[in-house]
C-alpha cells in the first residue's frame, strides 16, 4: 500500500462517524446560537441566532471585536452558507 493510499483509507475511517456532539439544524438555528453567515451578495455577516423560520434568519449582529452591530434579517434566498459555530470567538 502506498503512503497515499494509507491516508485515503485513514481519512475514509474518521469520516465515517460523526463528531460528538454534532448539532442537528433545528438545534444549529435554535435562538442564542452564534452563526457566520455567507450571503449571496457577498458579505459575511456573523451573530446570535434571535429567531428563524421559513422565510430566513434574524441575527445579532456582532463585528469581529464581539461589540453589537444591530439586527438583521436574512431571508433564506440570500443565504449561501451557514458556519455553526461552536462558540462565540473570544
Amino acid at each position: 500500500m502506498t503512503e497515499n493510499e494509507g491516508l485515503a483509507n485513514r481519512l475514509h475511517r474518521e469520516a465515517r462517524g460523526l463528531r460528538e456532539g454534532s448539532p442537528q439544524i433545528p438545534k444549529a438555528f435554535e435562538r442564542g446560537a452564534f452563526v457566520s453567515v455567507s450571503a449571496r451578495v457577498g458579505n459575511d455577516v456573523s451573530g446570535y441566532v434571535c429567531d428563524s423560520d421559513g422565510s430566513g434568519l434574524l441575527l445579532d449582529i456582532r463585528d469581529p471585536s464581539g461589540d453589537p452591530g444591530g439586527y438583521e434579517f436574512l431571508p433564506w434566498s440570500s443565504v449561501e452558507r451557514v458556519r455553526v459555530l461552536e462558540d462565540f470567538p473570544h
